[in-house]
C-alpha cells in the first residue's frame, strides 16, 4: 500500500466528487437533458446510475482497495504483465482526455478573470470568444491550468489533492446554490423550471432519451475512466467502499441538476419561447457557454458578479476533474519507480506539450472529445473482462471494502448488461454520423477517425509491452 493516503473517508469522498464533477454537468447536461424530454429525461438518467455508473464505480473502487496500485498495474495483476497493455489502454484515454480538458479548464479561468477585468468586452460574446482563439491566451491559460493541478499534486495526497477539493467542492456547490437562486429570482426564470421538470411522460416511448440519459450518466459521472480506482489506492481499509461510490454518483446528479436550473431558467427569463430557448441550447458546448452565457448575463443586474459566480463555479469544476485526470497519469508513472515530485513534472509537461494543438484549435479539441470520448464506453468494456477473469475471486474483492451483500449485483451488471449497452450506444453514435463522409479519417467527427486513432493507441501499447517483456524474459 503506498504511505501516502486520504486523512478520511470525507476527504476521499469530497476529492471524488471533485473527480466526478466537471465541465459536462455544467454545459453538456443543461442541454441533454432540455432537448430530450425536460423532467421525464431524468427518470431513465437516474436509472442509468445503476445499470452502469454505480456497478463500474463500485467495481473500480474495490480493484484499487484490493491491488493498492494504479490502472496499468492492477491490470497486470488481473490479466498478466504482457497484457498490461489493456489497463495501459485506460490510461491513454484518459491522459487524451486531459490533453484537451486542460485547455477547457484554461478558457473557464481565463472567463472568470475577464468578469471582473473587462466584463464589458466579455459580453460583447461573439467578438470577444473569436478574438480569444485567435490569440495565444488559450495557449497561456493552458499551461496556467496545468502549472496549477501540477502544484497541487506536487503537494500528494493529504497535502495536495484533499485539501484542494475540501476547499474546491463545497465552494461550487455554494457558487451553484447562489446562482441557482438568481437564476430563478429573475423575471420570467420560473418558465425555465417547469420546462426542466415537467415530465412529458409519452417521450419515455422514444429511444434516443434513454440512450441519451445512459450516455450522459456514463461520461459525467467517471465511470470506468480509472479514476475512482486511482483515488482508492489511497483510502483506508475499512471504509465502506459502496456506500462512498453511491454518495459519489448522487452527489454528481445533484450537481448536473443545479447546472441545469442555472442555465436553462436564465435562458427562459430572456427567451420564454420554447423553440427559441431550444436553439440556444442546441449551440454546442462552448457556443452555449462561452457565447450566450456572457450575452445572457449581460442584462441581469450586477451582471459581471452573476458572470462570475458562473465562470468561478466552472472553474472549480473543471480543475478538481483535471487534479484526478493527472493524477492517474501519476500514479501509473509512480508503479513503474519515480518519485512523486518527478512524475508530477514529467505529466504535466506531456500534457502541456499534447495540449497545445488542441489549444490553437476548436476543430481539433472537438474531434478529441469526440474521439476519446466514446473511447469511455470502452473503457466500461474493458472493466466487464476484468470482472469475468476475477468473478471467482470478487466476493473476496467485495468483503474487503463493504458490508453489503452487492457481489451478484455487480456481477450481473458489469458482466452482462455493460457489454450491451456498450453495443447499442457505440451503434447509435456512429450511425448518428454516418451522412457525408463517415470513412474519413480526417474528419472531425467520423467512425473513421475514432476507430483509427483508437487502433494506434493499441497497437503501440501492444507493441510497446510484448517488446518490453520479451527484453524481460530474455534477461
Amino acid at each position: 500500500m503506498p504511505k501516502e493516503g486520504f486523512k478520511s473517508r470525507w476527504g476521499f469522498i469530497i476529492a471524488s466528487l471533485g473527480m466526478a464533477i466537471g465541465t459536462g454537468n455544467i454545459w453538456r447536461f443543461p442541454r441533454v437533458v432540455s432537448q430530450n424530454g425536460g423532467g421525464v429525461f431524468i427518470i431513465p438518467w437516474i436509472l442509468a446510475l445503476f445499470v452502469w455508473s454505480l456497478p463500474l464505480i463500485f467495481l473500480e473502487y474495490s480493484m484499487g482497495v484490493r491491488h493498492r496500485k494504479g490502472v496499468v498495474s492492477t491490470f497486470q495483476e488481473i490479466f498478466s504483465e504482457r497484457n498490461g497493455w489493456v489497463g495501459g489502454f485506460i490510461a491513454a484515454v484518459t491522459g487524451g482526455i486531459m490533453f484537451y480538458y486542460s485547455v477547457v479548464t484554461g478558457w473557464a479561468l481565463f472567463y472568470t478573470l475577464a468578469s471582473v477585468a473587462t466584463p464589458s468586452k466579455m459580453f460583447n460574446s461573439e467578438v470577444f470568444w473569436n478574438s480569444f482563439q485567435a490569440s495565444h491566451l488559450s495557449l497561456l491559460f493552458h499551461l496556467l491550468a496545468i502549472f496549477t493541478v501540477a502544484f497541487i499534486l506536487s503537494k500528494g495526497v493529504s497535502g495536495g489533492i484533499e485539501k484542494a477539493t475540501r476547499i474546491m467542492i463545497p465552494s461550487l456547490f455554494f457558487l451553484l446554490i447562489l446562482s441557482a437562486i438568481r437564476a430563478v429570482t429573475l423575471p420570467g426564470g420560473i418558465k425555465g423550471l417547469d420546462f426542466l421538470f415537467y415530465p412529458n411522460f409519452h417521450k419515455l416511448l422514444n429511444y434516443r432519451v434513454w440512450l441519451e440519459a445512459l450516455s450522459q450518466s456514463a461520461w459525467s459521472t467517471g465511470a470506468g475512466w480509472g479514476l475512482i480506482l486511482t483515488y482508492a489506492v489511497y483510502t483506508k481499509k475499512r471504509e465502506d467502499g459502496f456506500t462512498n461510490s453511491t454518495v459519489v454518483v448522487f452527489g454528481n446528479n445533484s450537481a448536473s441538476i443545479l447546472a441545469a436550473i442555472v442555465v436553462v431558467s436564465t435562458i427562459f427569463a430572456f427567451y420564454p419561447d420554447p423553440i427559441k430557448a431550444n436553439s440556444i441550447l442546441s449551440s454546442g458546448n462552448a457556443g452555449l457557454t462561452f457565447i450566450w452565457i456572457p450575452k445572457l448575463f449581460s442584462a441581469v443586474p450586477f451582471s459581471w458578479l452573476f458572470s462570475f459566480l458562473f465562470f468561478s463555479a466552472l472553474s472549480l469544476a473543471a480543475l478538481s476533474s483535471l487534479i484526478s485526470l493527472m493524477e492517474l497519469e501519476v500514479r501509473v508513472v509512480m508503479d513503474f519507480g519515480l518519485t512523486r515530485l518527478k512524475a508530477v513534472v514529467l505529466i504535466g509537461f506531456v500534457g502541456f506539450i499534447f495540449g497545445i494543438p488542441s489549444a490553437f484549435s476548436v476543430n481539433f479539441l472537438n474531434n478529441q472529445d469526440w474521439v476519446w470520448g466514446l473511447a469511455l464506453l470502452v473503457n466500461g468494456v474493458i472493466f466487464s473482462a476484468a470482472l469475468w477473469k476475477i468473478k471467482d475471486k470478487f466476493k473476496e474483492y467485495v468483503r474487503g471494502c463493504t458490508r453489503y451483500r452487492v457481489e451478484k449485483y455487480i456481477k450481473f451488471i458489469v458482466m452482462y448488461i455493460v457489454p450491451v449497452e456498450f453495443a447499442l450506444l457505440i451503434l447509435w453514435w456512429f450511425s448518428s454520423v454516418m451522412k457525408g463522409k463517415w470513412y474519413n479519417p480526417f474528419s472531425t467527427y467520423s467512425p473513421a477517425t475514432v476507430i483509427l486513432q483508437w487502433l494506434a493507441v493499441a497497437l503501440i501499447l501492444i507493441l510497446v509491452f510484448s517488446r518490453t517483456y520479451r527484453r524481460k524474459d530474455e534477461n
